[in-house]
């Protein structure tokens, strides 16, 4: 078994989560090898060095955004996945790969899935995008994807703003929640097409999409679209041409499951969709933030072997 570790996770708090439970980790799981995460490129060829080494358990020790790292350095140097194990230990501040939490993976409060013997064949998303220089970028996903106010909103909350980080000291859910009231009071819907399943564009006035393969996302958030981790599908849940009061709104519901059938509110099940504006926006890709103004997302069926 090898991990990954990301000791600067949840501003810093990572490496003494880490420190506290790695001797239970150790008991329970015998001997492994553990290396820190110095930057994308590193673990890439981190992660080659490994997997030529003999090694098929890979576990991304961070919170989601050490997950999304390990899933894409594991998926570049892949090209038969069958016979590798991936799995997480819960570092970060929300840590939605882990949700829904359960007691019997927790180690002193830390989420697990490291669960060897029920781990299933899971779906990836793919997300083909553009830079500011027109240059073509693909990542991959395992939790969710979303564009407009939660993705304007993870990008404020990872900003290091002073008022952020004081707010982030006292609760991770009360700096989730300041950060999307933020958005929403200055925020502004996208223009934009959205292509499903190669149907005909349709015009939209986007608030928020989410595209999801885990329904949990931003803290105590999450969607009642139904989506299993290995259906071949992606959920997408679509806020259009909202305003401030009914952002709001949403979002309220969102704490409490309540997604479907809300005014001006869509949601499908699709293979693949397409987005294209006029106007940059932001793309969040299981926590990661980048800026384009076109994006494909497509589904990998059963392209990873997840831990429970």
């Amino acid at each position: 078994m090898q991990i990954y570790l990301n000791p600067h996770c949840d501003y810093g708090k990572g490496w003494r989560k880490w420190k506290k439970i790695e001797p239970e980790l150790r008991k329970e799981f015998g001997n492994f090898s553990v290396e820190e995460i110095i930057s994308p490129n590193a673990l890439g060829r981190q992660v080659e060095f490994a997997l030529k080494a003999g090694k098929r358990i890979f576990i991304a020790a961070g919170g989601d955004g050490t997950v999304n790292l390990l899933l894409n350095a594991l998926m570049n140097s892949l090209a038969e996945k069958e016979n590798i194990l991936f799995g997480a230990i819960g570092l970060g501040s929300s840590n939605d790969f882990q949700k829904p939490f359960r007691p019997d993976a927790v180690i002193k409060g830390v989420p697990l899935r490291m669960n060897f013997q029920k781990a299933i064949l899971s779906d990836v998303i793919c997300v083909q995008y553009r830079n500011f220089q027109n240059r073509p970028h693909t990542r991959y996903c395992l939790i969710n994807a979303s564009i407009g106010i939660a993705a304007q909103a993870n990008a404020i909350y990872n900003s290091r703003i002073s008022w952020i980080e004081f707010i982030q000291k006292i609760s991770i859910e009360a700096a989730i929640l300041a950060s999307a009231l933020k958005t929403i009071l200055t925020f502004k819907n996208i223009p934009c097409q959205i292509e499903l399943n190669g149907t005909e564009p349709r015009s939209f006035r986007l608030t928020n999409l989410g595209v999801i393969k885990n329904p949990h996302f931003a803290g105590g958030m999450c969607y009642d679209t139904p989506i299993q981790p290995d259906d071949g599908k992606l959920g997408v849940n679509l806020c259009n041409d909202m305003t401030i009061g009914e952002a709001v709104g949403t979002l309220i519901k969102l704490y409490k499951q309540q997604f479907q059938g809300r005014p001006k509110t869509q949601t499908y099940s699709t293979k693949n969709l397409t987005i294209k504006s006029n106007q940059q926006f932001a793309l969040e890709m299981d926590g990661e933030v980048v800026h384009t103004n076109q994006v494909k997302f497509e589904v990998i069926p059963k392209a990873m072997r997840c831990c429970s």
